[in-house]
């Protein structure tokens, strides 16, 4: 008879930017764009809720807007907080 084990949950890390603190420039450009993008459309700062960052694809560039606290990301995207993205729009 065969037994099943439960599966172990192995403890997951946010991918990191490169050794020198910051992310491809590329990457960054297109979370900043989608960040961006969305201020433009919800200009009233009152009313629209705030994302905590941007899941980018690094392969493709594609994205969106995080709101949970506890983002899942698939193997390729990296998670670009709103914080560095306001400090880089400056």
């Amino acid at each position: 008879m065969f037994t099943i084990e439960p599966l172990k949950a192995k403890p997951t890390s946010m991918p990191q930017p490169d050794s020198y603190g910051s992310f491809e420039p590329a990457l960054l450009r297109a979370a900043k764009d989608i960040y961006s993008f969305y201020c433009q459309i919800n200009p009233d700062r009152e009313r629209r809720r705030q994302p905590i960052g941007v899941a980018i694809n690094q392969l493709d560039y594609r994205g969106q807007l995080i709101f949970s606290s506890y983002p899942v990301l698939l193997p390729e995207e990296y998670f670009i907080s709103v914080a560095q993205l306001e400090t880089e729009l400056n």
